[in-house]
């Protein structure tokens, strides 16, 4: 007997979830939006990058206050005892910021406050150095402040000591950077001052310029035999010697002259490990990859994986006063601080040491940097700030925004409805925050400020135990939202939190969506 066959209904349309951990690659301004890892981001700024997820930047706190000028050199000296000292300079005077609150004012003559600073021993005493190519040279010896002229005790002869701009200790000698010419001058070994001795690099440097700054390129992360004399010029060419004494011919050996971008300031360099980091409008290279090239290869460039945004930063801000690098050990972190209006507003372009994953800080409106006692400072305005410390910037909201790289998940060519999207976070309390979606490489701001509240903690010998609340560390935080726009063939998940007050972590994004047909 034969039966009607059976009409066929509708299928019922299938969500597909999938998770994707939180951008933990970091900041890509370099590849083009289709081509990203899903655990890049587009924007990621507030947000630092660690191993296994972004953690919301901390804050600054007031640190040291009284100083009457923008403050442009931290330097740090180091005691015989292993104790230390910091100081701030502004373009009036020295001002000792060993401790928090009011700086004092050391005697000292200043006019210009862009030092360039070194710690050197004679065997005798241990001085903090700083030099500006301005002012006399000052040295400080724990106790005393010293304008370094020819006459002084210790004193600098054979060059009016206020054209030194800058100097380096290599292998137990001191070497000077004259201002403005393709001349070094060096002392005795071991010596702090006495008559200086003239080397001039003109021959080697054909492409002009002037002496930029010198530095020891130390390949096995310490003093060494296999140490070498770095000079940077202002073009960009980088000659490199060893050697013990350049009056002996046979013990200065010239390595090589080499061509890298130019020099972007007098601090544009940093010892990293074993190796040292020139800061230069094409990017930051790490000596021990970019000399080993005639050309100038980016991909070797520690800023890479942002060149387009560092770049640009150079071309528009590389005049400006304020380029400056320090590596923070323990939070894993090597900043550099960009100035984008000189004296008054600056970014962080932040590099993950141990991942390579980079990020971007704002709010931190720093002219230099310096770690003391492992704690990091920054100079503003009349002040001292204690950097990557507390839950806010002095205060107000630290507003982390991040966007994920675009993701089609598997499917290019299939269009998808995007009906909810759960960002995972960890908090230490309540927190509201704001969500949006980039479909199809669109660039849509996260408009709004998302709130939060944090439940009071209850006190130790204080409250009572059946009625205060007691803090268990950490929660996760999940709450699926619909997102808006929500239909296309790829996605960029953003969130946007602001905080005063609460520790967050970004741990992943979770997405739901239905497939449609190939179009």
């Amino acid at each position: 007997m034969r039966k009607p066959a059976k009409r066929k209904g509708r299928k019922s349309q299938v969500s597909t979830v999938e998770s994707i951990s939180a951008p933990i690659g970091g900041w890509n301004a370099r590849d083009a939006v289709a081509n990203m890892s899903p655990v890049d981001a587009i924007q990621l700024i507030n947000w630092f990058p660690t191993t296994s997820d972004c953690q919301l930047r901390g804050g600054y706190t007031t640190y040291g206050t009284g100083i009457t000028g923008a403050v442009e050199t931290l330097a740090v000296y180091n005691k015989m005892d292993g104790a230390t000292e910091m100081f701030a300079v502004d373009d009036n005077d020295v001002w000792d910021v060993s401790t928090s609150g009011a700086a004092s004012a050391q005697s000292a003559t200043v006019t210009d406050g862009k030092f360039q600073t070194l710690n050197f021993g004679d065997g005798t005493n241990n001085y903090l150095m700083m030099f500006n190519g301005v002012d006399s040279p000052l040295y400080y010896n724990g106790s005393t402040w010293l304008s370094v002229t020819g006459v002084s005790s210790p004193a600098l002869t054979g060059l009016t000591s206020s054209s030194i701009v800058d100097a380096n200790e290599y292998k137990g000698r001191l070497y000077f950077i004259e201002k403005d010419t393709l001349s070094f001058w060096y002392l005795s070994a071991k010596a702090a001052g006495g008559a200086l001795t003239e080397f001039d690099l003109s021959s080697f440097c054909d492409k002009g310029g002037y002496l930029m700054w010198m530095a020891t390129w130390s390949f096995d992360s310490g003093d060494g035999p296999d140490d070498a004399a770095v000079f940077m010029t202002s073009q960009g060419q980088v000659v490199v010697y060893r050697g013990t004494d350049p009056a002996n011919a046979a013990d200065w050996v010239l390595v090589g002259v080499y061509q890298l971008g130019k020099p972007i300031g007098r601090r544009s360099h940093i010892k990293y490990g074993g190796d040292l980091l020139a800061i230069t409008q094409n990017g930051v290279f790490p000596l021990s990859k970019a000399l080993q090239s005639a050309d100038i290869d980016s991909t070797v460039a520690t800023t890479n994986k942002i060149e387009n945004a560092f770049n640009e930063s150079a071309r528009n801000h590389g005049s400006k006063f304020g380029w400056d690098c320090v590596n923070l050990p323990l939070r894993s972190a090597l900043i550099f601080n960009i100035p984008e209006s000189e004296g008054s507003i600056s970014v962080q372009y932040v590099m993950n040491t141990i991942t390579k994953a980079w990020c971007k800080f704002d709010s931190w409106n720093a002219s230099c940097f310096q770690v003391y006692n492992d704690e990091l400072y920054f100079g503003g305005d009349t002040v001292v700030q204690n950097a990557w410390s507390g839950t806010s910037d002095d205060g107000s909201d630290i507003v982390g925004v991040g966007k994920t790289a675009f993701n089609y998940f598997g499917q290019v060519s299939s269009e998808k409805r995007f009906t909810l999207f759960r960002p995972l976070l960890q908090v230490n309390g309540s927190i509201e925050f704001l969500t949006g979606f980039d479909i199809d490489f669109s660039d849509n701001e996260i408009t709004g400020t998302s709130t939060y509240s944090v439940t009071d903690k209850a006190k130790w010998d204080v409250d009572n135990w059946d009625e205060a609340y007691w803090a268990a560390g950490l929660s996760v935080t999940k709450q699926w939202l619909s997102p808006v726009p929500n239909v296309g063939y790829c996605v960029s998940g953003g969130l946007k939190v602001n905080s005063n007050d609460l520790e967050v972590h970004w741990i992943a994004n979770d997405y739901v969506y239905e497939s449609g047909g190939v179009i």
